[in-house]
């Protein structure tokens, strides 16, 4: 399917909304989309994304400029710490590797700005590929995880998964207190909630 020039690649399925990913390693577009929505109208939605669509090729490429050059280690001093075996092995490992060369490009800043404003540090954050969650956080170690597959969705997500695990270092479950902090911190959270449970981890 053409989007204003570019290509892109649409897959019907019994889905709810329709969902637009880049997927590495050559940074094309896929779409998928219920078979009820005409393809005017997912192509409509395509050109409305363009401009996410190129910084995320962007981050892709420098991601894969950071790999070839054999910069993208663990080097932060909050203790980022690798993820699964398998991610150095099979035909999925450069994919994850190059998740996590932009997740760890982004992650210090984030960490430097929420940490003062929540008032707690992680222990060490691990990065990961998870197929249930995106986030985790064992307030008792202070130890936070973070799904890998968060570094193909716009950066915002990114941020409010980690200031969601940062809030669970002051105050566990989703009672209250916990929602509270969280309105405090990103008035926003519910909408960015729910905008990112229509994404599915595959």
């Amino acid at each position: 399917m053409d989007v204003n020039g570019e290509q892109a690649l649409l897959i019907r399925k019994q889905v709810k909304n329709v969902y637009l990913r880049i997927k590495p390693p050559d940074a094309h577009i896929e779409i998928t989309a219920p078979a009820r929505i005409p393809e005017a109208e997912v192509r409509r939605f395509a050109a409305s994304k363009l401009g996410w669509i190129r910084s995320t090729r962007d981050r892709i490429a420098r991601s894969e400029r950071i790999f070839d050059e054999g910069a993208a280690g663990n080097g932060a001093g909050w203790g980022a710490a690798s993820g699964s075996p398998s991610e150095s092995t099979g035909g999925n490992g450069e994919r994850l590797r190059r998740a996590r060369a932009i997740i760890e490009e982004q992650l210090p800043g984030l960490v430097d700005r929420w940490v003062p404003v929540v008032g707690r540090g992680p222990s060490a954050i691990t990065l990961r590929r998870m197929t249930t969650r995106w986030g985790s956080c064992t307030p008792a170690t202070g130890r936070i995880r973070l799904n890998l597959e968060l570094a193909w969705l716009e950066p915002r997500f990114l941020e409010y998964v980690l200031v969601h695990e940062l809030t669970h270092l002051r105050a566990s479950g989703h009672g209250d207190r916990f929602q509270g902090l969280m309105d405090s911190y990103l008035p926003g959270w519910r909408e960015l909630r729910r905008a990112l449970n229509r994404y599915v981890i595959i």
